[in-house]
């Protein structure tokens, strides 16, 4: 899908708009408090993140904008809220961590370049790199002491 500017804005907002119908659905069948594992809730939400991850060579460099990146991770942080049972107070980066899930850009920028150099273990690497990067990053932001004046 793309718009008369001839960039992907109205198919990341499609795309996010579908994979939301679809996690309120699943939200629906298994209520948050005591129900289907996670292992449950991973697999009906891997059709939430097929929808956000469809024909994603094509449209990655949607991604260079923040309005995009924000939405397509607000998507993918209350499908993981969904996996895990948090509440939605949680981290996005707690809550990939904990659901044992990449963040959504880092997997989209993951596809691209595997579809164009054809070797994922090389580029998996990279992407789990780039993860931990982020997530130390997010750490030390919060574990930081205010200074004192």
């Amino acid at each position: 899908m793309i718009d008369d500017r001839l960039n992907f804005n109205s198919h990341v907002q499609f795309a996010c708009k579908k994979a939301s119908k679809a996690i309120n659905a699943i939200a629906r069948i298994m209520p948050n408090n005591c129900g289907p594992s996670s292992s449950k809730r991973r697999l009906l939400a891997s059709v939430s993140s097929s929808i956000l991850r469809y024909e994603d060579t094509a449209w990655v460099a949607a991604l260079e904008t923040k309005q995009n990146q924000r939405k397509l991770s607000s998507t993918f942080r209350l499908m993981a809220m969904r996996i895990v049972s948090a509440y939605r107070t949680i981290s996005s980066e707690a809550v990939c961590v904990i659901a044992g899930m990449i963040p959504i850009n880092i997997t989209l920028v993951e596809d691209s370049e595997c579809y164009r150099h054809n070797n994922r273990k090389v580029v998996k690497a990279e992407s789990l790199a780039k993860r931990q990067q982020e997530w130390n990053t997010a750490e030390n932001e919060k574990t930081e002491k205010p200074t004192s004046t």
